[in-house]
């Protein structure tokens, strides 16, 4: 049998509870934190608990949010305390195993496999986890625990704050049957509209489709629909000095010519392929694409930077340079590709003073769609994909 040996450990609202811990007459209050302004044109980053219980939650206009909690208390957010938590928290998690991929400030996935000798059990590290992080840090952190990363996430989720939920090889059936659908991962309002018009909302109303129906009905989209909805994942942990490149591609069901089309495209990947290098606190001195046509042929092209990047707006720019001065936008695109390669820690590269505002934005949305799901949230210049993915 198949042994648990993911976890996702996930700290319990973590700004609020810094701001909590930091200031102990907060604690038991709902506590909701913002932008580096207030203003009611801000969004909530965070919110405790107690302010959850009056519907406030993260990426809620703070308009919205004092209206539902007029007598919370609304701190602006101080990323560099938070910082700090977490170095604590994420130096407790790699005691126990090298293989921590970060995928936030506040949460990680763990592969324990081989560690029982030395620690135990998957569940019995788990439980050291949170009672470590407990002693050292004063914060509570949930933690799941199965078979793949997919489920550890669920299982994380599932009983917070403070919870520790395992999912066993003989227990997914069962809590894949009850799941609702938009809580698989790329199951945003508009897909999951399509699924309601097919009557499916939960995850074992996918099961009596095959494969191949997916897949013609939702592209790429339908295959992983097929998969998570069983409960199956395939992705390895990856630790960060296991990265060496983030790349994302695109095959067309029918080859583009259309370039506005092409460059929203290009623009959803950058989004993809920055989103994975802010996880992992990572930026790139080098950006390639790649293009296949209809005969197959295929191209690449790189350009190095003097400056590391990350952010979805630069990763876009440099692309779509490299796609026109190469001239690769003369015949119809069957593939597309792009990619971020010589990576380095953040923090490590030479610093740009211009990018920092573009940098907070993708943070922001980057937290957003963490929280509700990679297509519910983005700019306007994908727009032009309509109900694409």
């Amino acid at each position: 049998m198949e042994k648990i040996h993911i976890l996702h450990a996930d700290m319990d609202a973590f700004f609020s509870a810094v701001e909590q811990r930091e200031n102990p007459e907060l604690k038991g209050k709902a506590v909701i934190v913002g932008g580096v302004n207030l203003s009611n044109r801000g969004v909530v980053s965070t919110a405790s608990y107690e302010a959850r219980k009056f519907g406030v939650h993260s990426a809620m206009p703070v308009a919205q949010a004092k209206k539902l909690c007029p007598d919370g208390i609304y701190l602006p957010a101080r990323h560099k305390l938070y910082k700090n938590a977490s170095r604590e928290i994420f130096s407790i998690l790699k005691k126990y195993t090298p293989l921590v991929e970060k995928l936030s400030i506040d949460e990680a996935f763990l592969d324990v496999k081989g560690c029982d000798r030395l620690y135990g059990s998957a569940v019995e590290i788990a439980k050291k986890i949170k009672n470590e992080v407990k002693k050292e840090t004063e914060l509570t952190i949930s933690v799941g625990v199965s078979v793949n990363k997919f489920l550890a996430k669920l299982a994380s989720d599932y009983d917070k704050p403070d919870g520790l939920t395992v999912i066993k090889k003989n227990d997914i059936k069962n809590f894949m049957r009850k799941l609702d659908i938009d809580q698989i991962w790329g199951v945003g309002d508009v897909f999951s509209s399509k699924l309601a018009e097919e009557n499916i909302y939960k995850a074992s109303d996918i099961w009596p489709y095959s494969l191949e129906e997916l897949k013609k009905r939702y592209g790429k989209a339908g295959v992983k629909l097929f998969f998570l909805s069983r409960g199956i994942d395939k992705r390895e942990v990856k630790s960060q000095s296991q990265i060496k490149s983030i790349s994302h591609e695109e095959t067309f069901a029918d080859n583009i010519e259309d370039r506005d089309r092409l460059f929203a495209y290009l623009f959803k990947m950058s989004e993809k392929v920055s989103f994975r290098l802010h996880s992992n606190s990572l930026k790139g001195s080098t950006v390639f694409i790649k293009v296949r046509y209809s005969d197959f042929s295929t191209y690449s092209r790189q350009n190095s930077l003097k400056v590391a990047v990350n952010s979805s707006e630069e990763i876009y720019q440099r692309a779509k340079e490299l796609l026109i001065q190469n001239d690769l936008l003369n015949k119809p695109l069957r593939l597309l590709g792009l990619g971020v390669s010589n990576l380095c820690q953040e923090g490590q590269e030479q610093l740009n003073l211009f990018a920092e505002g573009e940098d907070q934005l993708d943070k922001t949305i980057d937290q957003l769609k963490r929280k509700y799901g990679f297509n519910k949230i983005s700019r306007a210049r994908k727009l032009y994909l309509n109900n694409d993915d």
